[in-house]
C-alpha cells in the first residue's frame, strides 16, 4: 500500500532558533504505536532548549510536544477508541543494563516522543502502545494535560525523602519549582499543623514569575537576599550556572536534588561544601509508572487546583507566540490546543 500523502498543521524546530507551524505528514498506524488524537500538548523548558539548539538529540525539522493528553484514535489493546488517555511519551531500549533491572525510566539510550519521534505538537501523534494510561471519567483533560510534569515532581519528592517537619527550599519558579514547591508543602505539614506553607521556600530571580509563584500561595524570596538554609533543596531551574551555588540554600546533611540540568554540559560544583556540610547530592530523572498513577490520582483529587499554573490555552496557530512568550518568562504553563 503506498504511503498516505495527508499532511497536518503542526509546531516545528527548523534549526537555529526557528520555530513555525507547517504542514507535516499525518502519522499512519505503527506496530508498537497507538494513534491519539492530541486535546492538549503543555510546553517546558526542554522544548525551549530543543528550540534553542541545545538538546543533543533533537534534529531540525523535528515537531516538539512530549506533555500530551488525549483520546485514542482507534483501538488500542484493552483500551477502545475514544477512550481518553495519559501517554507516556518515553521509549526504552528493554537491553541496557538499566533496563535489565527494571529501571527503565533510566535507560541508557532512553528516547522520547517531541525529541527523537514526532511530538504531540499537532492535532495526532504516535505514542507507545505500552505507555497509555486510562483517565478517569469525567476527568477535565486541560487538568490532565499537567500529569506528566506533576509526575517528574513526584519522582523528585520521592527521590529527596522529604519528610514531616523538615525544610524545603526549591530554586526556580518555572512550572516545575511550583509544583514541587506545593507538593513538598504537604510532604513537610506535621499532622494537625496545617497546610505547612511556611516550611517549604522558593527562589526565583524573576520579579514576575515571584508574582506568579506568590498567586499560588508559595512563600518566595529573593535569591539576591539571605534565606533560611534548608533540609531540603530542589534545583528545578535546568541552568547549569545554579549547580555551583546550591549548597548555600543547604544546611548540614542536606539533601541536594537535581530535577533539571540542560544543557548537558558539565556544571560547577562546590564540593568543598558538599564535603564540609555532608551534603547528599540526589540525582533523578522522569517517573515511574508508580509515579505516573500517583500524578494522575493526584490530578483527579483536584487537592492542587492545577488549572492556576496554565497561563494561557493556545490554538496550534499561535504555537510560536507561545513559545516566544515562555522565552520571555511572562507565562508559567502554556497549553496548545492543536
Amino acid at each position: 500500500m503506498a504511503p498516505s500523502t495527508q499532511t497536518l498543521p503542526a509546531l516545528v524546530w527548523e534549526g537555529g532558533l526557528s520555530v513555525a507551524v507547517r504542514d507535516v505528514p499525518a502519522p499512519e498506524p505503527t506496530e508498537g504505536f497507538a494513534l491519539l488524537d492530541v486535546a492538549y500538548t503543555g510546553l517546558c523548558g526542554t522544548d525551549l532548549h530543543i528550540c534553542a539548539g541545545e538538546h543533543s538529540r533533537a534534529q531540525p525539522g523535528i515537531v516538539i510536544g512530549h506533555e500530551l493528553v488525549g483520546t485514542l484514535a482507534e483501538d488500542a489493546g484493552d483500551l477502545r477508541a475514544g477512550q481518553a488517555v495519559f501517554a507516556n511519551p518515553m521509549m526504552h531500549c528493554g537491553t541496557c543494563d538499566a533496563c535489565s533491572r527494571g529501571l527503565v525510566h533510566v535507560c541508557e539510550r532512553l528516547r522520547s516522543v517531541g525529541i527523537d519521534r514526532p511530538g504531540a505538537a499537532c492535532a495526532r501523534v504516535l505514542v507507545p502502545a505500552g505507555g497509555l494510561y486510562p483517565l478517569p471519567a469525567g476527568l477535565a483533560l486541560v487538568e490532565a494535560a499537567l500529569v506528566e510534569p506533576l509526575a517528574v515532581c513526584v519522582r523528585a519528592l520521592r527521590r529527596s525523602g522529604c519528610a514531616a517537619g523538615e525544610r524545603v527550599h526549591v530554586v526556580g519558579g518555572g512550572p516545575i519549582g511550583c509544583l514541587l514547591a506545593l507538593l513538598a508543602r504537604d510532604a513537610v505539614a506535621a499532622p494537625g499543623s496545617g497546610s505547612g506553607s511556611g516550611a517549604v521556600t522558593l527562589s526565583e530571580p524573576s520579579a514576575t514569575r515571584r508574582a506568579l509563584a506568590d498567586g499560588l500561595g508559595i512563600t518566595t524570596v529573593d535569591p539576591e537576599r539571605p534565606a533560611p538554609t534548608a533540609d531540603v533543596v530542589f534545583d528545578a531551574t535546568g541552568v547549569p550556572t545554579v549547580a555551583a551555588s546550591l549548597g548555600r540554600w543547604a544546611r548540614a546533611q542536606a539533601r541536594v536534588v537535581v530535577v533539571g540540568a540542560y544543557p548537558p554540559v558539565p556544571s560547577p560544583v562546590d564540593l568543598l561544601r558538599v564535603m564540609f556540610a555532608e551534603l547528599s547530592l540526589v540525582g533523578t530523572r522522569i517517573y515511574t509508572r508508580e509515579d505516573i498513577t500517583a500524578a494522575i490520582e493526584l490530578v483527579a483529587s483536584g487537592r492542587l487546583d492545577l488549572g492556576r499554573l496554565v497561563s494561557e490555552i493556545v490554538p496550534l496557530d499561535e504555537g510560536v507566540r507561545a513559545i516566544e512568550a515562555l522565552r520571555a518568562g511572562s507565562a508559567l504553563k502554556l497549553l496548545v490546543a492543536p
